[in-house]
């Protein structure tokens, strides 16, 4: 026999054997149930390691208020020590802005910020700039209607010498002609952009109608293009001698600085700077529009525009009134937030915009309440009308358990959120100090918030919401924004063209 056919026969053989050997199939029993676990299994089963610790609530956040010091000839300083990044942010701020200006001269504090950084000292304008970027540090300057500020940010090791022209810009500009001459053709360049943006223009034709001409805050802030073609650099420097005076100025100081290293380094950058004899100028704190007006409309027509901006305003409160934190907090449950009332309505709901949003205002005088949305043209009709139902059911029953406990959440997350970075405290402080409210105003605002309950928020919804007197503006097609109007009873709409003046 062959070698292949042996081993043939012996695999036969071997599956052969396995055939016979295999086990026939066993019964299965059904397995019986389990005994009642007694106290003793049940203890020999627990965590041997015992209970699971449960972590404590985390204390609520509480924004540290900054120490207050004197500072050069009559400044003050607020200073908040953050020792964790070697950064350091100084922010100087006055208070007087577009409010104090003539309104002539409208723009006059927005130009003469724009000019800080236009060459100081011994320095012109691209070695100023040089200088700052050779130190890494960032200098930027505003104007609002309330105040002037200009802020540094630099690192810690080059703060002193980032100091020395933080100084400069403040008490000695240059203020060359061949620069302002650059600056105003820029300023009159986005004036005239502003005209053609619905937005800035649902902005300034709000205020002008709400506030009114005679108003400090009736004007654009910005600036008008006769105001522009008006504006003389003289006029620039007399203002930055009446505005930037130590007696009126607060620096507020965040980050990795000692009080005693920065009192030595601000007496030494700022030695000389003195006080004119000159009185201030006047704060400005205008009182609120005259009540009983009724509703007022106004259209900006754009024709043939997509989109229809709504813009709708009502009496506020001034920044330092008592029910000014929990207003934002109902605002939140409004128009404060992506998941607000109007926006959900009409964004979500409807697909009308891509955002709505309100607020109350934070000015030294009263400010004003404003809604406002950019709407598809051809549903502005029920746009408008789901914007007042929205705002007037908020009024009438206040908001919901759920909304309260949202807006409070949001709130704590929105002050965190603030505090978290150097910018984010300096900008806050700044803007207490500018509109004279004390260096803690952001813990007593957030520690009221908390402690508002949903019959306090319905009261002031009661109160600062009520659509009885209000100024309704309409920036696109006029047939469209007149017939969504008129489709709601609201009166004839007044004309203005897209810098607030009356279109006869």
């Amino acid at each position: 026999m062959s070698r292949h056919a042996r081993g043939a026969l012996g695999w036969l053989a071997v599956l052969a054997s396995l055939a016979g050997c295999a086990s026939p199939p066993r019964s299965v029993v059904a397995p019986s149930a389990p005994a009642p676990a007694t106290s003793a299994t049940a203890t020999a089963a627990a965590d041997p390691l015992g209970p699971r610790p449960l972590p404590a609530e985390p204390p609520a956040f509480q924004p540290a208020p900054p120490t207050v010091l004197a500072g050069p000839e009559g400044s003050t300083v607020w200073l908040v020590e953050r020792h964790g990044l070697p950064l350091v942010s100084i922010s100087a701020v006055v208070p007087w802005g577009s409010a104090a200006e003539p309104a002539a001269q409208a723009g006059l504090a927005w130009v003469a910020a724009d000019m800080v950084d236009e060459g100081a000292g011994t320095r012109d304008a691209l070695a100023f700039s040089t200088a700052l970027d050779a130190l890494g540090a960032q200098l930027s300057s505003s104007a609002d209607r309330d105040t002037s500020a200009v802020s540094l940010q630099v690192l810690a090791s080059r703060f002193d010498e980032a100091l020395g022209l933080f100084a400069d810009a403040l008490v000695r500009p240059r203020h060359e002609a061949r620069d302002f001459a650059r600056v105003a053709g820029l300023w009159r360049g986005a004036l005239q952009a502003r005209a053609e943006d619905p937005n800035d223009v649902a902005r300034v034709v709000t205020a002008a109608a709400f506030f009114g001409e005679a108003s400090p805050y009736g004007h654009p802030h910005d600036g008008t293009l006769a105001s522009a073609a008006r504006l003389r650099l003289a006029d620039v420097r007399a203002w930055h001698r009446a505005i930037w005076r130590p007696d009126a100025a607060t620096f507020v100081v965040v980050g990795d600085v000692t009080r005693a290293s920065l009192e030595a380094q601000l007496a030494r950058a700022f030695a000389g700077w003195k006080a004119p004899s000159s009185p201030r100028p006047a704060l400005a704190a205008p009182p609120a529009p005259a009540a009983a007006r009724g509703v007022r409309t106004v259209v900006v027509d754009r024709p043939g525009a997509p989109q229809v901006v709504l813009s709708l305003a009502r009496v506020g409160v001034a920044a330092a009134d008592p029910d000014r934190a929990r207003l934002d907090l109902l605002n939140v449950a409004l128009g404060g937030s992506f998941t607000s009332r109007l926006n959900q309505n009409l964004r979500e709901d409807h697909g009308w915009t891509y955002g709505a949003r309100s607020r109350f205002q934070a000015q030294r005088g009263v400010g004003a309440f404003v809604a406002r949305a950019a709407i598809r043209t051809d549903a502005i009709t029920p746009a408008l009308g789901e914007t007042l139902k929205e705002i007037r059911a908020l009024a009438a029953e206040g908001p919901t358990a759920d909304e309260v406990a949202k807006v409070r959440a949001q709130a704590g997350g929105d002050a965190v959120e603030a505090y978290a970075t150097l910018h984010g405290v300096s900008a806050a402080l700044a803007a207490s100090a500018g509109l004279g409210l004390p260096p803690d105003h952001d813990a007593r605002a957030l520690a009221s918030q908390r402690a508002a309950t949903r019959d306090d928020l319905a009261a002031l919804a009661r109160a600062h919401l009520a659509l009885d007197d209000v100024t309704l503006v309409l920036v696109g097609p006029r047939d469209a924004a007149t017939a969504a109007l008129a489709a709601h009873g609201l009166p004839a709409p007044e004309a203005r063209d897209a810098e607030g003046r009356a279109v006869r």
